[in-house]
């Protein structure tokens, strides 16, 4: 299929056509006139990038709202309770939903860490996004478990990866250091390594989790990642809120993808910032995410964006400590790097994925800078259209493989009849 994009505004300010053709971007030209199966006229319209989300648990929108202002303990034990009754319906609701709220805020791939992986797949693929999708592995130090939680990820990834016209991938996904052994973790990196697949875990998100590594292993979470070969440029590191500079230098070093989350750290109150510019000193790939909606409530990339600069601004009193480009990179192009996707950019030869943004809103005039605006200004209700895979996914901010109402509706049931279970 071809779509030819006329008269967008490009990031720089300047006006060009863009032509994709099949999955890719072909041309981009002051005026291309090639013939197109299709066309849209965005002469009233920004085109972007699409956002790559990369930490996310998409099915954890059924879950949002069950557990507010509470303390991290707390909102633990209550998130529990309901994952512990949610099923494979639960599951696939959640991720429609989050793939529908996610694909009229401008993302165009997520990574996903979850359970019944399957359903979230499944979601994606009738949603027309784009996800690299890991099975969310847990032992406790449990051997049978272990064992079987890797069958489930290989599994997974045998029947999963590159599906849906090559819009689904797949990441090995261990959860964490504190709810994985040793042999979990160093059984989670062979397996990345021997599917040459992005390796997503959480790393450093509490003060918590750092001493109880300190008293464990005697060495600061990212340094025992290390120890056992972990980090490389595979390694999608969700959170590193609380890293030393050393462990970012390291990190930085062994090629490791950083996956802030400001949204999340801050609903739970987490107490710390991640070092940002230290992360640039070091040229340490940036990418954004959203987390689960349990604790960030939104999946929204604008907020994200916006949240992360802020934060890093007033955290470390300095206005410039966080730049309006390199934020949107962080959320395009860094994301598509550390997902090792040729995305992420307006650039001949680049995978189609491309979100047309709403020039003329009250909100994002007057238009001075696109990265600004982007990054500051700009919300979900902004995004107009958007491209995944060189398809139009959403057009008019009308979901074109999904069913707006039913999807709403569906997760709306599924998370009622979820609240009923848990009471019981």
């Amino acid at each position: 299929m071809s779509l030819l994009v006329k008269n967008a505004m490009l990031p720089s300010g300047k006006r060009s056509d863009i032509l994709l053709n099949g999955c890719k971007i072909e041309k981009i030209a002051p005026s291309i006139s090639a013939r197109a199966e299709e066309k849209i006229d965005a002469s009233s319209k920004i085109a972007l990038p699409g956002f790559v989300n990369t930490h996310s648990h998409s099915a954890m929108a059924l879950l949002r709202g069950v557990a507010e202002d509470k303390k991290l303990h707390d909102w633990l034990s209550t998130v529990l309770k309901y994952e512990a009754k949610m099923d494979a319906a639960s599951v696939r609701a959640g991720s429609s939903l989050a793939c529908l709220e996610m694909l009229q805020s401008g993302t165009t791939c997520f990574n996903d860490m979850y359970f019944h992986m399957d359903e979230v797949a499944g979601a994606v693929s009738d949603s027309g996004m784009r996800a690299v999708l890991g099975y969310g592995m847990v032992d406790m130090d449990d051997e049978k478990k272990r064992k079987s939680e890797l069958a489930i990820s290989e599994k997974f990834i045998r029947g999963w990866n590159g599906k849906s016209q090559g819009r689904i991938t797949c990441a090995v996904a261990p959860h964490s250091l504190y709810i994985c052994s040793r042999e979990l973790l160093l059984a989670s990196k062979e397996q990345s390594e021997k599917h040459a697949l992005p390796l997503h875990i959480h790393l450093s998100e509490t003060r918590k989790e750092v001493f109880d590594c300190l008293g464990k292993h005697k060495q600061r979470p990212a340094n025992y990642f290390d120890s056992l070969g972990m980090l490389s440029s595979r390694t999608v590191a969700a959170h590193c809120v609380w890293l030393t500079k050393e462990e970012v230098r390291l990190l930085a070093k062994r090629g490791v993808s950083a996956s802030l989350c400001p949204a999340s750290n801050m609903k739970l109150a987490g107490g710390s910032v991640a070092p940002l510019p230290e992360m640039q000193e070091f040229k340490m790939n940036i990418s954004l995410g959203t987390d689960g909606a349990a604790s960030s409530n939104s999946l929204s990339m604008f907020e994200s964006m916006k949240l992360c600069s802020l934060l890093v601004k007033n955290s470390r009193w300095d206005a410039a400590a966080a730049r309006e480009d390199d934020i949107l990179r962080a959320a395009t192009l860094g994301g598509a790097k550390a997902l090792g996707l040729p995305a992420g950019e307006l650039s001949e030869g680049k995978l189609a994925d491309i979100i047309l943004v709403d020039a003329k809103a009250a909100n994002l005039a007057p238009l001075r800078s696109i990265a600004a605006s982007a990054v500051y200004s700009a919300h979900a209700g902004n995004v107009a259209d958007s491209i995944i895979n060189g398809k139009i996914a959403m057009r008019e901010r009308v979901p074109t493989m999904l069913d707006l109402e039913k999807t709403v509706e569906s997760a709306q049931k599924e998370a009622e009849r979820l609240s009923d279970r848990v009471a019981q």
